[in-house]
């Protein structure tokens, strides 16, 4: 029941995103930098309202409670990162900011709630997978290092290359969440959570290659 819940939602809350974005993009890029902020706000603060509410219900004991806590920080420091990048662009400051701290912080408490909430599916996960997926990961971290190569001053140069180089080690643990979920091991509504992680880090990607061809603001690639 709750898997086809989430089934549900997605079906009708993904092509609303996706017509909303596409639509403001079309329009204008005033309207699809509003639009983007504006859904970026909404969805976040949901979600966050949603994460605290779920820590009340499964406590703060066992591995359990201890991983979900760990996600609702990493969703609390991305929340309060997001909402320091949108300052930021509205002040037109583009050094880097406390929002990169909050960021970082965020992959750090997102990938202590992957590896927590991975430890129970253990046996079920050979070395032989964990090998294989951060070979690939690994391949796919130097491409994208190769590609979004720059020239800019070294303290911004090691700050944003860190980006890409976090974004791959939250890939480990997100890719084997899914390929639990696909051997049956894993409810499709908490499969989710890693498939959220992998489509982030797409768009991040994406959005790294966009600023190397000089294409700073592409809001489809956010949603």
């Amino acid at each position: 029941m709750e898997d086809k819940s989430s089934i549900f939602f997605l079906v009708f809350s993904l092509p609303a995103i996706f017509f909303i974005i596409v639509t403001s993009n079309m329009i204008a890029h005033s309207y699809a930098e509003l639009w983007s902020n504006t859904l970026n706000l909404v969805i976040t603060s949901i979600l966050l309202v949603a994460c605290i509410v779920n820590n009340f219900k499964t406590g703060t004991r066992g591995k359990h409670g201890r991983a979900w806590m760990c996600f609702t920080l990493a969703i609390a420091m991305w929340w309060i990162a997001e909402r320091t990048w949108t300052l930021n662009e509205l002040t037109n400051t583009e050094t880097l900011s406390y929002a990169d701290l909050f960021w970082f912080g965020g992959y750090v408490f997102y990938f202590i709630f992957g590896v927590m909430y991975l430890m129970p599916f253990a046996s079920q996960i050979s070395r032989k997978n964990i090998v294989i997926v951060s070979l690939v990961v690994l391949s796919v971290l130097m491409l994208v290092l190769y590609i979004t190569k720059s020239n800019i001053g070294t303290f911004e140069e090691i700050a944003h290359t860190s980006y890409p180089v976090a974004d791959s080690i939250m890939l480990i643990p997100s890719v084997l969440g899914i390929m639990l979920f696909f051997k049956g091991r894993m409810k499709f509504s908490v499969s989710l959570f890693f498939i959220g992680m992998l489509s982030f880090v797409i768009s991040d990607y994406g959005f790294m290659y966009l600023i190397v061809l000089g294409n700073i603001i592409q809001a489809i690639l956010w949603i």
